[in-house]
């Protein structure tokens, strides 16, 4: 029987983020997306569970595996209507495979991802971290010397290196939606290009009508599009880490679940696209793929 040239299917072989190609950190180059999963029990959550969001987002993300197969050219983001242009994604994305400490320490496991953020960035290239509990971001800041640090959702805290949008309120019970214009103009006063740039990105930075989602409650949030506005500005920055927090595959509901997946990987991938350089044919010139989507 002859060797299958054509794509495998979604679920088929072995599970990588976007199908993409799994390499050593020994491998990285300059301007490569290095996915490194962290599969952590936090046992101060409400519900057990977030230790498989790195598989959970591994299994949505196939769904977008296309993407960053060389055998496709320019697809189409169907959400935006829109021409990807995805050339090199093949080449600088790949996936590390998650890290592992024995009976779920969290010190051990704090200590090998600093290590292994600290790695990749000396190659040049950006972690994108998919892990569930936030209690281990500390461990990627202290990985890099006065790093800034972005903050879209998430407990909120005050410190002059961190930037918040949409935190979670503490004590208010409805807090004010944000004026994006000046929250972009405050980042850009705010950003010094000479520190290393690190960016949690927490599930509840979504709008208050999909809190159900995370296992933090929350008031206020942003949509979809404004989180993925937000991932596509920083993007275009030199990130040295992004790491995704607060998902929880195991909550009740398995449809809600579903959700919160896809809308963490939908604004992921602005941050990818942005992170490469990709660049999406403008909304209101739309091409004959665009209007055959009609």
């Amino acid at each position: 029987m002859p060797l299958r040239s054509a794509p495998l299917p979604r679920m088929a072989g072995h599970l990588s983020f976007m199908r993409a190609q799994t390499k050593p950190i020994e491998a990285l180059g300059a301007g490569d997306l290095a996915v490194l999963g962290v599969p952590f029990e936090d046992t101060s959550a409400p519900h057990a569970g977030q230790s498989l969001a790195a598989r959970a987002l591994r299994e949505t993300s196939v769904y977008f595996g296309w993407h960053a197969n060389p055998q496709f050219s320019h697809p189409i983001d169907i959400d935006a209507r829109q021409d990807i242009q995805t050339d090199g994604l093949h080449e600088h994305l790949c996936d590390l495979g998650d890290l592992s400490a024995p009976t779920n320490d969290r010190d051990s496991l704090s200590s090998l991802l600093a290590v292994a953020v600290k790695q990749i960035a000396d190659r040049g290239a950006c972690s994108v971290i998919l892990g569930g509990s936030d209690s281990l971001f500390d461990a990627v800041q202290a990985s890099f010397t006065a790093a800034q640090r972005v903050q879209l959702g998430g407990r909120y805290k005050e410190a002059p290196a961190r930037f918040h949008i949409a935190p979670l309120s503490l004590g208010k019970s409805a807090p004010e939606a944000p004026d994006l214009p000046a929250q972009l103009e405050a980042f850009a006063c705010w950003r010094k290009d000479e520190k290393p740039l690190l960016v949690q990105f927490d599930l509840s930075a979504f709008e208050t009508s999909l809190s159900g989602l995370c296992d933090q409650p929350r008031l206020g949030g942003c949509d979809l599009k404004t989180v993925a506005q937000w991932l596509s500005t920083i993007g275009q920055h030199p990130v040295s880490a992004i790491m995704l927090t607060g998902l929880n595959p195991n909550r009740p509901g398995m449809g809600v679940v579903k959700v919160g997946q896809r809308l963490m990987v939908t604004a992921l991938l602005a941050f990818i696209y942005a992170r490469l350089g990709f660049v999406m044919d403008p909304q209101d010139n739309p091409s004959s793929k665009d209007l055959a989507l009609t």
